[in-house]
């Protein structure tokens, strides 16, 4: 459980990819796990409607070599499915995977579009999920101005559906309450595999509006715990820093002594990824600053709109746990009162016309 397959693939334009997925299937002996009777789901990172470029949503040629060796193994049932950020309708689903390029898997695996969903664990989880005999979590490697690092256990927030995740952010507003939330949804849903696509990743503000890192790593694991201690390394992420890894830890559902990293060697990001404003604030993590704002800055930063960039979309408004956002002559404004700073209007702004500011600047 503690083991992650570690491969360099070359890019998503030929089969290095399907040969780094090949190694991981082989390296776990995944396909003693499966038949073709298996009802399998792939779990991607389906954050927004986003192109396949810009390292927001899982490569859908990352998901097509996965496919593929699934069905070398005989799996016939193979869905696609996730959550996005906003409603949760067969008719948004179908305008996500247009843009981010997951119609163009259609030819060898479902699209999902059934929009029901069960309880499992305290948890609304969609009905694919709670299907599936065999779940595959695929997440893309990305900061984070929450939870600092999404990866494993972050992507799994996707199974809640639709406005229900927002509800989260409300039930539970800090940023300890939260990560153990998420914890818990890990051990509700405990996918059977997590395959992270780590080739182009997200750094600064993501999980939407940060920039490409290019790293060229897939990560494997039976483990959503012991692939994201991999991950934080891989970013040069002092694992405390991560509020999942950190209370992980202290739950022994991770031990960093433990892990075996197998495959390719694993070479940390230099330099390390740019933190979020969220986190940083602006400022290097290690500087004084930095380190102040890191363990105070959801009681310090706020999010603000930049007027010239907000084109009105009402994204960030549909996306506020607490309803502060209002659209007022085609521009987003934010309520000062109620903010609880969890900055979901920020990662589903499309414009990047979100900005971050210490308290002060109220």
């Amino acid at each position: 459980m503690r083991t992650v397959s570690v491969r360099r693939a070359a890019g998503y334009e030929d089969d290095s990819i399907y040969r780094a997925v090949c190694a991981h299937f082989e390296a776990l002996d995944v396909a003693s796990e499966l038949s073709p009777d298996s009802r399998v789901v792939l779990k991607p990172n389906l954050l927004a409607g986003r192109a396949p470029n810009l390292a927001v949503t899982t490569h859908p040629a990352f998901l097509r070599a996965i496919t593929r060796r699934l069905r070398e193994l005989g799996v016939r049932d193979i869905v696609l499915a996730d959550s996005p950020g906003g409603v949760y309708t067969p008719a948004y689903l179908r305008k996500v995977y247009a843009a981010c390029g997951m119609a163009s898997l259609a030819d060898v695996l479902t699209l999902n579009e059934d929009v029901t969903s069960g309880q499992r664990g305290g948890f609304s989880i969609i009905r694919p999920v709670l299907d599936a005999d065999y779940v595959i979590n695929c997440p893309k490697l990305k900061t984070h101005g929450l939870t600092v690092m999404s990866a494993a256990v972050k992507n799994l927030f996707g199974c809640i559906p639709g406005l229900q995740k927002p509800e989260w952010h409300c039930l539970r507003p800090t940023i300890e309450g939260f990560s153990e939330m998420l914890l818990d949804l890990s051990e509700a849903v405990q996918p059977n595999l997590t395959l992270v696509d780590a080739l182009d990743c997200m750094e600064g503000n993501g999980p939407g509006g940060g920039k490409v890192r290019p790293m060229g790593y897939t990560l494997c694991s039976r483990s959503v715990y012991a692939v994201d201690e991999a991950a934080a390394r891989l970013m040069a992420l002092r694992p405390q820093m991560a509020p999942t890894l950190r209370l992980a830890r202290a739950k022994g559902l991770s031990d960093p002594a433990s892990l075996q990293l197998i495959g390719d060697e694993l070479i940390p990001a230099d330099p390390p990824f740019l933190l979020p404003d969220a986190i940083v604030t602006r400022e290097r993590f290690f500087s004084v600053n930095g380190l102040f704002h890191h363990f105070f800055g959801r009681k310090r930063t706020y999010p603000v709109v930049v007027p010239e960039n907000c084109i009105g979309c009402g994204k960030c408004a549909e996306s506020c746990p607490k309803q502060i956002i209002a659209i007022v002559d085609r521009k987003a404004v934010i309520s000062r009162k109620g903010c609880i700073s969890c900055f979901c209007c920020q990662e589903m702004c499309p414009a990047h016309a979100i900005d971050v500011v210490r308290r002060r600047a109220w």
